[in-house]
């Protein structure tokens, strides 16, 4: 019984890193055929950008340059900052950086889904007549060219997009160049495989936009601890997709050590079941009543564990196999492994890692070691419950540009 019971738990470890597998060689194949759309002729789209922030004075300065110096007509750009429960300058400096600038008060109900929900139920009852909407993080660096490939895929038939999000400074840690290499093989890659497969890619909170109709049939009403992977997943079962856009980017400078950045994984980890638990099983129930693949996949690729727990799953079923006995559980352990550094390798070379991201997986074990802990706390029901704040670093000048 038990060695049946670790066969099945890994076989669904080797299913799933097959499927990141097949996720990369789709990404190599959209690499390859890579087009973003030519310019649309007509007018530009009217777009309103969203900047969420609370206690944003370090960076909210850096990141209104870029949205301000990017590529785009001044008169078909609105830049909105959402000063929310803002006990800082974060109000101030964004007005002297020439946003407009919303103050919202409202400490029963703090986090980015409640100023979001409240932001665009005042935007859309004004007189604006704006396309789209964009949405940007207030520590977050745009690429110039965002506003202006926002526009050109939007007219290209798009109504939801995400841009590329990486890491802006990789080489300040071993630390941040993990988190950069967790983004590109997390994020980059897999989204650009699941474009190639016409998937809908997913949401990360920051650089994403949608048409104004969208949002007008599809309210933003998430305020879960992943606001925007409950989002994408209402949009898929409402029959919507979100296409990547790995033309632009927005960088984001991550925490240096790993004790700084456990707050926000344990957000992400525990957001994570809290999707499954409530989207899960709607969509593949869906997706198989309607013979429909878009949900059908968003439902199931929620179940794909990240990969520290395929590394932590391998690990364990190894050692199971020696001490059972078990030829097939250790093979079954091992080939797994082995799938799984191809896809990590792969995928940093598909996306151009610098050497220093490669050198970075030498510390691996450190954060598989640190995740131990971080799934034993919230599987005992000791994980977060609301929206705390992360602990920032300061904006990448220079960041490090990823090749989609």
């Amino acid at each position: 019984m038990a060695r049946r019971t670790l066969l099945a738990l890994q076989s669904t470890l080797t299913l799933s890193t097959l499927y990141l597998l097949g996720l990369l060689l789709a990404a190599r194949s959209a690499r390859r055929r890579a087009t973003p759309p030519a310019g649309a002729s007509g007018r530009n789209l009217r777009l309103a950008v969203l900047v969420p922030a609370h206690d944003e004075e370090a960076g909210i300065a850096a990141t209104l340059a870029a949205l301000t110096g990017a590529a785009y007509p001044e008169e078909e750009r609105r830049i909105v900052v959402i000063a929310d429960n803002c006990g800082d300058r974060t109000a101030g400096l964004a007005a002297a950086a020439g946003a407009e600038v919303w103050e919202r008060t409202d400490p029963e109900r703090r986090g980015k889904g409640f100023a979001l929900i409240w932001a665009l139920e005042r935007l859309l009852s004004l007189d604006d007549p704006f396309d789209a909407v964009v949405f940007v993080d207030a520590d977050c660096i745009v690429s110039a060219n965002l506003l202006a490939a926002v526009d050109a895929r939007l007219r290209a038939g798009a109504r939801a997009i995400q841009v590329d999000y990486v890491a802006a400074n990789p080489a300040d840690s071993s630390a941040s160049a993990l988190r950069f290499a967790a983004f590109a093989v997390g994020d980059t890659v897999r989204f650009l495989g699941k474009q190639r497969l016409r998937l809908s890619c997913g949401l990360v909170g920051t650089g994403m936009a949608f048409t104004r109709d969208l949002l007008e049939g599809n309210p933003w009403t998430a305020t879960g601890l992943v606001e925007d992977g409950e989002f994408h997943m209402r949009l898929v079962l409402a029959g919507e997709r979100v296409e990547f856009v790995p033309e632009a980017q927005v960088s984001q400078a991550v925490p240096t050590s790993l004790k700084a950045g456990t707050s926000q994984q344990a957000r992400w980890e525990m957001g994570k079941l809290q999707l499954i638990r409530r989207w899960s099983g709607r969509l593949i129930l869906a997706g198989l009543a309607e013979r429909d693949p878009q949900r059908l996949h968003a439902g199931l690729e929620c179940l794909v564990p990240p990969q520290s727990a395929i590394a932590i799953g391998n690990l364990g079923s190894a050692f199971a196999g020696l001490l059972l006995g078990s030829r097939r559980l250790l093979a079954l352990a091992l080939f797994t492994a082995a799938a799984q550094a191809a896809f990590v390798l792969a995928g940093l070379r598909l996306v151009r890692a610098p050497a220093y991201v490669y050198r970075a997986l030498l510390s691996a074990p450190a954060l598989v070691a640190s995740k131990v802990g971080l799934y034993g706390r919230l599987l005992s029901g000791r994980g977060p419950t609301a929206w705390v704040r992360t602990v920032r670093e300061p904006p990448a000048a220079d960041p490090v540009e990823v090749r989609a």
